[in-house]
């Protein structure tokens, strides 16, 4: 795993990863239960010769108890890499539409081919008080 984090909007279509709204852990919502209407997970991973293939993708977005909001399943291919070098392999999984519950923490679960590779947290809370 090289990196992941959550964005507003990602394209991982050609050699490298376009985003904005890069890396944000907490969104603010005015009320519960509060439906987010975009985002995407972003991850990088590096690969070696012995993982060349397809790779079943699971992203599980859940609460504090562990029950799940959302999953996203897919799957990704690892290219054979050049020799001496790893392949990379880039993923943006958008999420539309979510709704979430309650105020508290949840989290992104990153499974690939049954191994949990990250966890990425993620606050939902009401905007900060302004002066």
């Amino acid at each position: 795993m090289d990196f992941a984090f959550v964005c507003d909007y990602a394209d991982a279509g050609g050699p490298k990863i376009n985003a904005l709204g890069v890396g944000f852990d907490t969104i603010f919502a005015q009320t519960v239960p509060w439906t987010q209407p975009l985002f995407f997970f972003v991850a990088q991973l590096s690969a070696s010769v012995a993982e060349v293939g397809q790779k079943d993708l699971v992203i599980r977005l859940i609460d504090a108890d562990g029950a799940d909001i959302a999953e996203i399943h897919g799957s990704f291919p690892i290219a054979q890499p050049i020799a001496g070098v790893e392949a990379k392999a880039r993923i943006a999984v958008q999420f539309a539409g979510v709704t979430f519950p309650q105020y508290g923490v949840y989290a992104l679960h990153l499974v690939v081919g049954g191994n949990e590779l990250h966890v990425i947290p993620l606050t939902v809370t009401s905007p900060p008080a302004t002066a």
